[in-house]
């Protein structure tokens, strides 16, 4: 597996071995349980491959941004605290929730549930799921970052329901947020599909 683009950033790093893990397990998983057949090994040749590129992202993110890899890492009790990463160190998992924190934000904020006052916010899209604290169900994914799932999911509400209900119980400013957030959004989707 090639990258096209090579990694500059602590996010890109994060998203690559994120991607290259995740990837990596689910392969061995569905090898495992039989439902990919590899008679050759060729598959399982691949993850070797696939895993030692993971482990070079590893090594180079170690490197430019001072993470200390699991590996590395101190050995402590259970129960018991690790000590403080040397300065301008950072253990591995502390990085790894650090940055996957950072990634769901940016995430979150390119989704109009971001600018809603029914939302349950980030936390909940770390889960996996859309944050709709209305929405009677669960909603993995919006049809478009500006289509609210009230809106398009079963079509449970009108657009003027859902500004009206945002102003009678946020009133004024909540719905201002939004509507300026969903002009925004639309801009954007347009602007990328001219582009």
């Amino acid at each position: 597996m090639e990258l096209i683009k090579q990694p500059q950033t602590e996010l890109d790093y994060w998203e690559i071995i994120e991607f290259l893990g995740g990837f990596i397990w689910r392969l061995n998983h569905d090898l495992a349980a039989g439902r990919i057949d590899d008679p050759k090994g060729k598959i399982a040749q691949d993850i070797k491959v696939d895993a030692r590129q993971l482990q070079k992202r590893l090594n180079e993110a170690s490197e430019k941004f001072g993470i200390i890899l699991p590996e590395n890492c101190p050995r402590v009790e259970p129960g018991k605290e690790a000590p403080p990463a040397p300065e301008g160190k950072i253990y591995y998992w502390d990085w790894y929730y650090k940055m996957k924190d950072i990634a769901y934000r940016a995430d979150y904020e390119k989704i109009i549930c971001s600018a809603c006052p029914f939302s349950e916010g980030v936390e909940i899209m770390k889960i996996g799921v859309i944050p709709c604290g209305i929405f009677r169900g669960t909603v993995y994914g919006l049809n478009a970052p500006y289509a609210c799932a009230m809106l398009t999911s079963l079509d449970v509400w009108t657009e003027e329901k859902l500004c009206c209900e945002i102003f009678n119980q946020h009133g004024m400013e909540a719905l201002k947020k939004f509507t300026t957030k969903l002009k925004e959004l639309k801009a954007a989707a347009k602007k990328q599909k001219l582009g």
